[in-house]
């Protein structure tokens, strides 16, 4: 396992991050507690020692669980063997009330500190008072100041969110959706995040389950991603037609779909480290199998050709989780610095 430095921050994270959004439940995978916790003890053990979770992931349940796994580690494990990463939800961007989410989520993982806290996405989501974007990072910089965080990170935020919210503090990381299947932040962010020593941990590695070959094109979907942008009608067969593509390349390796999918994540320039979803102990096994690809450059500019071809063929969407953009664009407007306002 290797450990890559976010930033100028001075945190090192493991190469692959082990996400815990499926911990909390409720979206379209439910894991029993103790495989969770079962595959943050193996996660240890093979080296895997970043965990990403955040307060709105099954309303503090996937805090709790991860903090259970962290207490019940076996060996002489301290603090600093392994890092943290939760976020805070946009209603607690205010002064009043980050300081108080933040204390929950360190009392439900047994820390007194997060190596990384992130906005978890612009102020305006999911928000009908939205503070603005300074104020949103001018509060967890104080929580920096006060040594309850090391590091500050932003998720789901667009190049000129970035922007405005580096005139406030240090921005370490950035946390957005990245796969085969969603990957607009090579226009504009991937470039100027490498040019500005900004980390990039990407999420959705697997595409919800679309990169991993167990859906077929009559499969029913009536779970939460049911409202994705790519689980919408005649956009979900063509992400299929993608891990069709990925079959063939895989068997030649001798490897499953998710495994290249891992490797080409971990093979892209510019990715500091993808999260994987480690739901049980032999995930983790599985997963970390795909470090160990030789992946060839002809194989890895094939898949990212095939890949571009089916971004460009699809309509773009700000966000995967939203299909209706442009009320999103409407409101982001209230919580921008002026100049964005012109």
């Amino acid at each position: 396992m290797k450990y890559f430095e976010l930033g100028k921050s001075g945190i090192k994270v493991s190469q692959l991050v082990q996400g815990l959004w499926e911990a909390g439940g409720g979206y379209f995978s439910d894991p029993a507690d103790k495989d969770t916790i079962d595959a943050v003890h193996a996660d240890m053990e093979i080296g895997l020692n970043t965990f990403d979770t955040a307060e709105i992931y099954g309303m503090g349940h996937s805090e709790d669980v991860l903090g259970e796994a962290l207490k019940t580690l076996k060996g002489d494990y301290k603090r600093d063997d392994y890092v943290l990463i939760a976020k805070a939800w946009t209603t607690h961007y205010a002064k009043s009330e980050m300081e108080k989410a933040l204390d929950v989520s360190l009392k439900r993982m047994n820390t007194d500190y997060l190596d990384v806290y992130f906005l978890h996405y612009p102020p305006y989501w999911g928000n009908e008072n939205p503070v603005t974007i300074e104020e949103a990072v001018n509060n967890i910089n104080d929580m920096k100041k006060k040594g309850k965080i090391c590091g500050i990170g932003l998720s789901n935020f667009s190049l000129d969110e970035l922007k405005e919210a580096q005139k406030y503090a240090q921005i370490d990381v950035i946390q957005p959706g990245y796969n085969l299947l969603w990957r607009y932040i090579d226009r504009d962010i991937f470039p100027y995040c490498r040019e500005n020593d900004i980390a990039v941990i990407t999420y959705s590695s697997l595409a919800q389950g679309l990169l991993t070959g167990t859906l077929k094109k009559d499969s029913v979907v009536t779970d939460g991603r049911s409202k994705s942008v790519l689980f919408q009608p005649g956009t979900y067969e063509k992400c299929l037609e993608v891990t069709d593509f990925l079959i063939p390349i895989a068997a030649k390796y001798s490897v499953s779909v998710p495994q290249l999918v891992i490797s080409w994540m971990v093979n892209t320039p510019g990715i500091t480290a993808p999260i994987v979803g480690n739901s049980n102990r032999e995930q983790v096994f599985q997963n970390a199998e795909a470090l160990k690809i030789d992946l060839s450059k002809e194989d890895y500019d094939a898949i990212d050709e095939r890949s571009k071809q089916f971004i460009a063929s699809v309509p773009e969407f700000e966000l995967n989780f939203n299909l209706n953009s442009n009320a999103l664009s409407e409101a982001k407007k209230s919580t921008m610095g002026d100049e964005s306002k012109d």
